[in-house]
């Protein structure tokens, strides 16, 4: 799976999936652009980029902004000199009872995780078909051979409802970016970029940390619902980063547009109702 010499743009790889994501193309000898909307690169981005053979380099971004994020596109070009890959695993979740949803958090969330994506997505395929045309290759371009990957980051919860949370704003969504995965492949395929999702399933991540203060009991429900692991642990971020990378590979998913991928430790493959009153 050597991506020596391709560029991937990462959203919300500050921390999280997305820091995770962008390690482990960073170890395949992916070139790394990470955008976040801190001011500043965290820990864990400062961490790789001094232990990583590649480059990598932070851009705080507001991806809500069509602006904002058309000029950080522009400068990974110029600072990267291409681009092949997206991964958009930027997010945010509010557990908040369908009745009393506010507008500020249905604004908010869409404007994140739906549009966001969609923008960086739109701004980085832009990019990658300027590169292909200009390298005089005929169209449609071989995807194993050259093209891009988007990836788009979904969720376990556009499968399956759990009665442990109540984020109607967050389901939607992310139903909303699986919605373009379908339609994009067909529009980029003459290009050779590739268009996916990776929905994952329970797993310990920062945000699922911060809805575990919350709701102490989260995880211990969803350890219930999870099969492998039995029932004594949810997912890692670490047990995503091969299917992400089989996606982002020309080699490994040259053939694959226009798919969704669950990685949930089988929980969508039963989840009976008795195991959420126990």
């Amino acid at each position: 799976f050597d991506l020596k010499g391709q560029t991937a743009v990462v959203t919300g790889g500050a921390r999280g999936l997305g820091l995770s994501f962008a390690a482990v193309l960073a170890r395949a000898n992916c070139n790394i652009a990470i955008l976040d909307i801190g001011p500043d690169a965290s820990e864990g981005v400062k961490s790789l980029k001094s232990e990583s053979a590649v480059k990598v380099q932070y851009y705080t971004c507001d991806i809500s902004s069509t602006s904002q994020v058309t000029e950080v596109i522009q400068r990974i070009d110029q600072d990267f000199g291409r681009i092949d890959i997206n991964v958009n695993a930027a997010g945010v979740v509010k557990d908040e009872p369908f009745l009393s949803t506010t507008e500020e958090n249905l604004d908010r969330t869409f404007a994140i995780n739906f549009k966001g994506s969609f923008f960086v997505a739109q701004a980085c395929a832009a990019s990658m078909i300027r590169r292909l045309k200009s390298s005089n290759q005929g169209i449609p371009v071989d995807p194993s051979i050259d093209g891009g990957s988007i990836v788009f980051i979904a969720s376990i919860s556009t499968h399956i409802a759990s009665s442990a949370q109540n984020i109607s704003a967050y389901v939607a969504s992310k139903d909303a970016v699986r919605g373009l995965v379908r339609p994009l492949a067909v529009e980029l395929a003459p290009y050779g970029i590739r268009v996916n999702s990776l929905s994952p399933g329970y797993m310990m991540t920062d945000m699922m940390r911060g809805l575990q203060s919350q709701q102490p009991d989260l995880v211990s429900q969803f350890m219930k619902e999870t099969l492998l692991g039995g029932g004594k642990r949810i997912g890692q971020p670490e047990e995503l980063q091969g299917p992400l990378l089989m996606l982002c590979s020309r080699k490994a998913g040259g053939w694959m547009t226009g798919q969704e991928l669950l990685v949930d430790g089988g929980a969508s493959s039963w989840k009976h109702p008795a195991v959420l009153s126990h």
